[in-house]
């Protein structure tokens, strides 16, 4: 047969929790103190009137006792409300019930037929006790109580009659049976405060979680806005540092020159007004006018195609600088039309040794000006020429075009040459972006390509490259996806007889 769980493993209360349970376990007592009071002043008050109705005579035996028994246990209520009851309870509840419980017990006793009364007056008076909490203080409580019984209430009631040794072996057993319902008890109000406990540390914690799990989430908001402008701002730095360094050359040169040509101004002014112009002066003059003119006038051309490629980064300036219509998407191109018209300007910019493959069927038809989609094909394949094949590597170029599952058009430009780097393939769409490992140029090709295909056209891009030192293994694509034109109904025939176009 099992024992309860709190026979095998009694509760124990540690740390806070002792105080915080002594606590508690106070202000039940007082609780129940009152209910007590309460219970019993009910009960004698109405014994009391059903008595007066019933046998006014036997009344009269003991009505003192009674009224003072009473008002002891009215007394021990009121007094259950005073903040001094709450530090010294035990000592007040075993005055106060003592002699409530002695008059009760004396009062019953001279009325005629009243000694059952007074023989459960005695009983009651200990086994209402194990209802306060357990503890060293109820067990001097409930010892000093059984005494006082077995030497007062007994003898007032007409019991002394007993032996000593009965008396004291009766109250013992009350006694004992009252402190251990009263442990019990106690046992059971603990688990019920340490579940209680737990409980409330578990929401603590929760809510504590909750309010951490909150903090972290607002933390790593902010932490990616302020990402995003740092980003934004070293982006910009970036555009802002590679600008200058390309206009910074041939702005110099034109400073140079700028100061060369004002010297030999002021020289040439001095000489004209000394008088003493030669002709060979005025020719050398004139020679030195000429040659700075046109120098500076490349480069100042030099800064214009730089600012007019740099505005370029904006698709729609692309569109706008073609003529095409304020309306986004409002031309239709043929991809496979484009390719097969372009490829004579594409295999012009190929360098010895580098072949073009063009495969595309008639009839791909996106959304966009053939003068953009021009841009991004001569700017993708440029940058392939110039970056895939150093020191005179030969290889291959190849441009695709075909429809891809969703129903739009694919467009790859990959070459077969040297790759790109890791280090640098996460910067290749930068504006400025380039590097002596890789090639030269303004290093906006790619720039420009990428905000055209996202902006008016419409698309995605993106690049995969394998970078290696040897001749082969290596290369990159570049992918172009573009969302499919609606076909005119005059189109379906043409589309039909559509065949591919392969050109080596």
């Amino acid at each position: 047969m099992r024992l309860p769980s709190f026979l095998v493993t009694p509760a124990q209360l540690r740390g806070e929790d002792v105080a915080a349970y002594r606590d508690k376990a106070r202000h039940r007592d007082r609780i129940v103190l009152r209910v007590i009071a309460a219970l019993i002043v009910s009960v004698q008050t109405s014994r009391l009137f059903f008595d007066l109705n019933l046998s006014p005579g036997f009344v009269q035996d003991g009505l003192a006792y009674r009224l003072f028994g009473i008002a002891c246990l009215l007394a021990l209520f009121a007094a259950s409300f005073h903040r001094v009851t709450l530090a010294h309870l035990h000592a007040v509840v075993g005055v106060g019930f003592l002699m409530g419980t002695a008059s009760l017990a004396k009062a019953y006793a001279e009325a005629h037929g009243q000694m059952s009364f007074a023989n459960t007056t005695v009983g009651i008076a200990l086994i209402v006790l194990g209802a306060f909490s357990f503890g060293p203080r109820l067990v001097a409580l409930i010892g000093v109580t059984a005494v006082t019984i077995t030497f007062v209430h007994m003898p007032l009631v007409g019991l002394d009659v007993m032996g000593l040794g009965p008396r004291l072996i009766g109250s013992g057993m009350v006694a004992a049976t009252t402190l251990l319902g009263s442990w019990l008890l106690d046992q059971h109000w603990r688990r019920n405060f340490l579940t209680e406990r737990a409980l409330a540390l578990s929401h603590e914690n929760l809510r504590r979680a909750h309010r951490e799990l909150a903090d972290a989430h607002a933390t790593l908001t902010e932490t990616q806005a302020q990402l995003l402008k740092v980003e934004r701002a070293a982006a910009l730095g970036r555009l802002v540092a590679g600008l200058a360094h390309r206009i910074n050359t041939p702005v110099g040169i034109q400073v140079s020159l700028a100061s060369h040509l004002a010297d030999t101004t002021e020289r040439f002014s001095k000489t004209v007004a000394d008088g003493g112009v030669r002709r060979s002066d005025l020719a050398s003059y004139v020679d030195t006018v000429r040659d700075t003119g046109a120098i500076v006038l490349e480069n100042a051309r030099r800064i214009a195609r730089l600012v007019e490629t740099f505005k370029q980064l904006e698709g729609k300036q692309l569109e706008a600088s073609a003529g095409a219509s304020t309306r986004q998407g409002a031309a239709i191109t043929d991809i496979g039309d484009l390719l097969a018209r372009t490829r004579p300007l594409i295999e012009a910019m190929m360098p010895p040794g580098i072949a073009l493959v063009v495969e595309a069927p008639l009839g791909l038809k996106v959304r966009g000006t053939r003068s953009l989609l021009e841009t991004v094909l001569s700017q993708t394949v440029g940058n392939a020429v110039r970056h895939a094949f150093p020191d005179a590597r030969a290889g291959t170029v190849t441009l695709r075009a075909d429809r891809d599952a969703d129903g739009g058009v694919v467009l790859t430009v990959a070459d077969d040459g040297c790759g790109i780097r890791p280090e640098h393939l996460e910067h290749v769409f930068d504006p400025f972006y380039t590097d002596g490992t890789i090639g030269g140029g303004e290093g906006l090709g790619l720039s420009i390509v990428q905000n055209a295909v996202t902006g008016p056209l419409g698309g995605q891009i993106a690049i995969d490259s394998i970078a290696t030192d040897s001749r082969e293994g290596g290369g990159t694509t570049v992918t172009v996806r573009l969302p499919a034109a609606a076909p005119a109904p005059e189109d379906a025939d043409a589309r039909t007889a559509a065949r591919p176009l392969m050109v080596d």
